[in-house]
């Protein structure tokens, strides 16, 4: 029963704030803890409440105040609300409240909270020894390492990806938590410390798991009792920028210690840890410090909660369900409320989504029924709770959705008032909302089932010349001359390089005339008799070639020590060696000459002149064909490929037989081969339209048709040469299975170039919508279902 003139109770702690939306009054019970939110009117009413003014003289100084009517009901619920949540004095005496003796374990199932102990006697002892922790010197000195550290992270982003996999181990596991538990602790004390610095309470300090995932708080609720808005943000920002600084200085000691010491892997663990830590801590839209810091900002409480329900009841007034709020918004409000419930409703749903779909499959490809209908209804309880809170319905005190700090001090009801209907005229409304749904109805199954649409199958694709040919060297030479340039066009048989002709020319040359000298000696031998001059001719040059024998051996025995020592090159040391038994050669002949001259000439003598010659004509025949070798021609028509670069670098270069000068691609056609995944091969038809898109002209449209279609799944064919061309394209590394059609495309502008790459579609042909989805639904759910009944 209220007294007909109530009074608020004497140990409240009050607090006045001026924020952007109007001036609030903040209550914290003694006994509860529990903070609670006056809006003006709000305010002014309870400051009446001095037990001596009755209920009707506030109603009408109240109505004098704000020039509104203000019903009794009205106000009578409003203090019978006061009442209820323990703001009124009633005469009964009550206990107070021991912080450290409150319940040790609260909330629900979903939301538990494990108080360990009141920390407020410890950390009004450290606030004096730490107050360093709060000035300006210590704000600027830590922006240096923070700074250093993310200089250091960019600049060895690949060497802490390579030194992660050290994490990935048993082992680690037992420091990694008490790491966690270190740093944890560290961040929940920084905010501790900074709300006890700045004049509040702090009497909780604990574990909680929400949804199941464990993490470490700290009650600063007192903060909302600071009027100064910068110094809660301080509160809510101490945390994760202390945490931010360890990170800082744990990346510094990662960079300068040895990665086989103990401080490199706890620098590594830390570094991980806080990293990880900090960029979720101030992610907004995690109910985390980031949000936290943007509600104190907005000076919105509640921020998340209020813009679910103010979406909903958007997204409800759009179907026609919605009703008219009693409770008022302001205009920046509502824009908040639009703004972050549209980004945070997607975002949260998005990231259960990915996490259902990633380790859902996961659990199907392992055949793992019961693990997976556990996630499913994980998901199903943080999904259900985000529906219900997007669309208005009211939630436990332990909802995780609820901020639990400030409550509004309105009558039940009052903040999230119940929606009114508008009145009805004539039941003509709802008709019309039939007669309207109804059509939409009717007009959704005539798209489904007469309605055509294209079948397209799209995949990356990648671009290949017709003809690749390779432009090589017919025999060993030193590239003497490059005729052409990266992208110059040539046609087949054009020289592409000379090579040099100087040692081919010599000894061309030379056979030549050994040509002449053995058929000058077969007419000769042909001739009757040998006459003294003859073989006293014979003789001397059988004295010549001793000499030479002697001179080559000399300077062959000299080129091998200089060989042996490194100062010869091995050119050298064959010219040497070919020159000695050029000599002897040279000898054996002029003795045999002469014992033909002494003997006189025999038939098998002339028979062995002329093989001879024979010989020295195939070699000379030989020489003619490697001097039109030297000119190294292109096989096929098209265009240079080879860079520009290694062209240049090319010449003057030894080749050996066959070595690869030059690239040269026919391009007037190209070929595309397509990456198909294993789920949409089977609707691919050789012929089928190809509409192709490439990345280096997204503005243009190349169209092909299906040429070929692998006869086997990427990486299961051996020797498929196009399989490989086409890997860069390949999503098989993802696990999945894909196939390799190929299209021809008319490529007489040259815009399409070797190793482009793109999204191609294959046009399956014209399809009723209801089978696009049910094709679509088909492909969606994984074939391992099948075994499962």
């Amino acid at each position: 029963m209220i007294a007909a003139a109530p009074r608020l109770r004497r140990d409240l702690t009050v607090s006045r704030l001026e924020t952007a939306n109007g001036g609030f009054l903040i209550v914290k019970h003694p006994v509860s803890g529990r903070f609670y939110r006056f809006r003006e009117a709000e305010r002014f009413i309870a400051e009446q409440l001095d037990g001596e003014t009755p209920l009707d003289v506030i109603r009408e100084r109240t109505e004098e105040r704000f020039g509104a009517a203000l019903g009794a009901d009205t106000l009578k619920a409003f203090v019978q609300n006061l009442d209820k949540i323990g703001l009124l004095d009633t005469g009964k005496p009550t206990a107070k409240r021991n912080p450290g003796r409150g319940p040790q374990i609260r909330g629900s199932l979903l939301y538990l909270r494990f108080a360990f102990f009141d920390p407020d006697r410890l950390l009004g002892r450290l606030v004096p020894r730490l107050r360093f922790f709060f000035t300006r010197p210590f704000l600027v000195l830590s922006a240096v390492p923070i700074l250093l550290a993310f200089a250091i992270t960019f600049a060895n982003a690949r060497e802490i990806a390579g030194d992660l996999p050290r994490l990935y181990q048993a082992s680690a596991i037992l420091p990694f938590l008490a790491l966690i538990l270190v740093v944890a602790s560290i961040h929940e004390f920084a905010h501790g410390l900074t709300c006890k610095h700045f004049g509040g309470e702090v009497h909780e300090l604990g574990f909680m798991v929400m949804y199941f995932q464990p993490a470490f708080y700290c009650n600063v609720s007192d903060a909302w009792l600071f009027p100064e808005k910068s110094k809660r943000l301080w509160v809510g920002f101490a945390g994760p920028y202390l945490e931010l600084v360890l990170w800082a200085f744990a990346t510094i000691g990662w960079r300068l210690t040895e990665p086989d010491t103990w401080i490199n892997y706890t620098a590594l663990i830390v570094m991980t840890l806080s990293g990880v830590r900090s960029f979720v801590d101030f992610n907004p839209f995690v109910k985390l410090d980031g949000y936290y810091l943007l509600s104190d900002y907005l000076e919105i409480p509640n921020l998340r909660r209020r813009s679910f329900k103010y979406v909903g009841d958007g997204i409800k007034r759009l179907l026609g369900f919605g009703r008219k709020l009693a409770l008022q918004v302001s205009r920046r409000e509502r824009r908040i409320y639009l703004i972050y419930g549209l980004v945070a409703t997607v975002s949260s749903l998005s990231l259960l989504s990915y996490g259902l779909v990633r380790v859902g499959s996961y659990l199907i490809d392992n055949h793992q029924p019961m693990a997976l209908l556990l996630l499913v209804s994980y998901t199903g309880l943080r999904s259900g709770r985000r529906f219900r809170r997007l669309f208005g319905q009211r939630s436990a005190r332990s909802d995780p959705d609820d901020d639990g700090d400030v409550l509004t001090a309105q009558p039940e009801g009052a903040a999230d008032a119940p929606e009114t209907p508008e009145p009805k005229k004539k039941g003509r409304r709802p008709r019309r909302r039939e007669i309207t749904w109804g059509a939409v109805a009717a007009a959704g199954l005539a798209l489904l089932f007469f309605v055509h649409m294209q079948l397209r199958i799209a995949g990356p694709f990648t671009v290949l010349p017709e003809e690749n040919a390779d432009v090589r060297a017919g025999v060993d030479g030193i590239i003497e001359e490059i005729r052409v340039q990266e992208g110059d066009q040539v046609k087949a048989c054009e020289v592409i390089a000379r090579l040099s002709d100087k040692d081919v020319r010599a000894e061309l040359l030379k056979t030549e005339a050994q040509v002449r000298e053995a058929r000058a000696n077969l007419r000769r031998k042909l001739q009757a008799g040998t006459s003294a001059e003859s073989i006293a001719v014979a003789r001397a040059a059988v004295s010549r070639a001793q000499d030479a024998a002697k001179f080559a051996q000399a300077k062959l025995s000299r080129s091998k020590q200089l060989f042996e020592g490194q100062a010869l090159s091995p050119q050298e040391f064959e010219a040497a060696q070919e020159q000695a038994v050029t000599a002897e050669n040279d000898l054996a002949e002029a003795r045999s000459q002469l014992r033909v001259f002494v003997r006189g000439t025999r038939p098998e003598e002339i028979e062995a002149a002329r093989a001879a010659i024979d010989r020295l004509e195939a070699q000379q025949h030989l020489l003619e064909t490697q001097m039109g070798l030297l000119d190294v021609v292109s096989p096929a028509t098209g265009v240079v490929a080879t860079p520009a670069r290694e062209l240049k670098e090319m010449q003057g270069q030894f080749v050996g037989k066959g070595a690869l000068i030059a690239k040269v691609y026919a391009v007037k056609t190209v070929t595309a081969q397509i990456v198909i995944t294993e789920k949409e091969i089977g609707d691919v038809r050789v012929g089928q339209q190809v509409v192709l898109k490439s990345r280096a002209y997204p503005d243009m449209v190349f169209q092909g048709a299906v040429t070929t279609i692998a006869t086997a799944a990427e990486g299961l064919s051996s020797g498929s040469a196009d399989a490989a061309a086409a890997k860069t394209a390949s999503t098989s590394s993802t696990g999945v299975r894909t196939f390799v059609i190929t299209t021809e495309i008319d490529n007489r502008s040259g815009l399409l170039k070797p190793g482009m790459t793109g999204l191609a579609k294959v046009v399956g042909g014209d399809r009723r919508v209801i089978d696009l989805l049910t094709r679509r639904l088909g492909h969606t759910f994984k074939v391992e279902f099948w075994s499962w009944w």
